[in-house]
């Protein structure tokens, strides 16, 4: 179990777990790019839609990814690396305008094809960390709509504990299960995944998975700066 402060984890110090970043996005790039690099080598993604580079908001860099109807990135070939049945760390900043539906962060799996999905999503005051086998943990920051702002969140597991997390106030369950699924089709950023659409209105900013690491176990202060590359 991993207890990591500022200096550690992000905010341009070295990452002491570098290799076990899974998929990093900074989503940096000129105003209506259809670009999305990952900086860990050979992780690509396929744009479905018209997801663009925006620079109109950005948390760090001056850009970031933005959302659109039916719209969304997938993981070309996914395989087992993204089964988080482990130990994980999601994270990014969020800013989402009020559309009268859920924001999709990221989704793995789908309803029908592997029977449990693991998702992040946020809609209104809380984020949900949809773990597996129908159990969902929400969180807010206790300031009210997560609407309209920039807000961090982040969601781990370490052993059987999961960690749900906006603005870096935590939430704390023991004893979830691990995510169910035996192997892993649809991997999906920006993808409202309970209903398939995509999240328009929604702009998302240093995208990073961490497999094998629960980075916070513990309430924190969010990142001041784009994360290290792997």
């Amino acid at each position: 179990m991993f207890t990591m402060g500022p200096p550690l984890w992000g905010g341009g110090g070295a990452d002491p777990f570098a290799g076990n970043v899974l998929s990093l996005m900074h989503f940096d790039g000129a105003d209506g790019s259809t670009t999305f690099t990952d900086q860990v080598p050979g992780r690509v993604w396929t744009r479905n839609g018209t997801p663009t580079i925006s620079t109109a908001q950005s948390k760090f860099g001056g850009s970031s990814y933005s959302g659109a109807l039916s719209s969304y990135l997938s993981a070309s070939s996914p395989g087992s690396e993204w089964l988080l049945s482990g130990d994980y760390s999601i994270e990014c900043w969020m800013l989402c305008n009020d559309n009268g539906g859920s924001a999709g962060i990221l989704s793995i799996g789908t309803n029908t094809a592997e029977g449990t999905i693991f998702s992040i999503e946020a809609s209104g005051t809380a984020m949900s960390h949809r773990v597996g086998a129908n159990t969902t943990r929400s969180q807010g920051d206790g300031a009210g709509s997560l609407y309209g702002r920039w807000v961090h969140v982040f969601a781990g597991r370490s052993g059987t504990t999961t960690y749900t997390a906006v603005s870096g106030i935590m939430r704390i369950d023991v004893g979830d299960a691990a995510h169910a699924n035996g192997s892993v089709t649809n991997v999906n950023v920006g993808l409202q995944a309970l209903i398939g659409g995509g999240s328009p209105y929604l702009y998302l900013d240093e995208f990073r998975v961490t497999k094998g690491v629960c980075r916070h176990t513990a309430s924190f202060t969010p990142p001041a700066a784009p994360y290290p590359n792997p």
